[in-house]
């Protein structure tokens, strides 16, 4: 029998684990047995499951990567590749973000873009595997990206116009290439200082007319994100910017507020649309090179 102290009459206890381990040091050795025997058929069962999950879930990337290969998309880049452009490596989840930006992609710059677009943080193709479908993507495509393993799977998957670039402008194109470019929670792993760079190096490499779209964390995230310290938190909130360090590759957060980013912008590039939270989490903005 557990006794409390401290507490009031009738107040609600605590749930106890079964396999408290204070608890079961109290039990006779029989009762001891019982318990140990049962947590051992448990953490069988849970290995069990585990065990058909994680053969289920092989199954079904199997069965993924044949219809891929039968409507000629790309396949899926191995495991180690697809976290670095998410939270986890399963397929289900490589594919559904990349049908969230590519459709985003399409209602900006339409099925037949009006010249190049640069798809600024492509990774190992998650927009560009359904960008593909689209002849006038086909022509008009160009990616880059910091990873360069990356970019020499796409390269051994026969996509051409991808190149590595730097985590520091500039990049590698002559001024005036493009007619769009976009980036999907790139500047949101890099710190906010260089963010004015980027809008300007963004600026050199649209033609005049060209349009940007680009995601940032902001106020969606600092409210409701649960992992940002109180030091962050008041960085935020007096400077308009926070930078968070994270495990992982490129998982390190910028977070910044509206009036940042339209400081950072400057008078380079014209605000031509925000919505706060407008994709997914994030605050997107479509910039237009004056």
């Amino acid at each position: 029998m557990s006794v409390t102290t401290g507490s009031a009459a009738g107040e609600r206890q605590p749930k106890r684990s079964r396999f408290d381990l204070r608890a079961l040091l109290g039990k006779p050795a029989r009762d001891l047995g019982q318990e140990l025997r049962q947590a051992r058929r448990e953490l069988l069962q849970a290995t069990r499951a585990g065990e058909d999950q994680a053969r289920a879930l092989r199954a079904a990337e199997k069965a993924i990567q044949r219809l891929l290969k039968d409507c000629g998309a790309l396949p899926l880049p191995p495991p180690e590749l697809r976290v670095h452009v998410g939270r986890v490596a399963h397929a289900g989840n490589f594919l559904g973000q990349g049908i969230d930006s590519s459709t985003r992609v399409l209602e900006v710059f339409g099925q037949v873009p009006e010249g190049p677009v640069l798809d600024w943080g492509c990774g190992s193709g998650r927009t560009l595997t359904w960008l593909r479908r689209h002849e006038g993507w086909r022509a008009c495509y160009h990616g880059c990206d910091v990873d360069a393993v990356a970019i020499g799977w796409l390269r051994s998957q026969g996509v051409e116009r991808v190149e590595v670039c730097g985590d520091m402008p500039p990049l590698p194109y002559p001024d005036g290439l493009f007619a769009g470019l976009f980036c999907f929670s790139v500047l949101t792993h890099i710190p906010p200082a260089r963010h004015a760079a980027w809008y300007a190096e963004m600026h050199r490499v649209l033609r005049p007319g060209g349009r940007a779209y680009v995601t940032v964390h902001s106020d969606t995230n600092m409210l409701n994100g649960k992992s940002f310290t109180a030091e962050e938190r008041e960085a935020y909130f007096r400077t308009g910017s926070s930078w968070s360090e994270r495990e992982g590759h490129y998982k390190h957060a910028a977070t910044v507020t509206r009036a940042f980013t339209e400081a950072a912008v400057g008078g380079l590039l014209e605000v031509e649309q925000y919505r706060p939270a407008g994709y997914h989490h994030m605050d997107d903005f479509i910039l237009r090179k004056r």
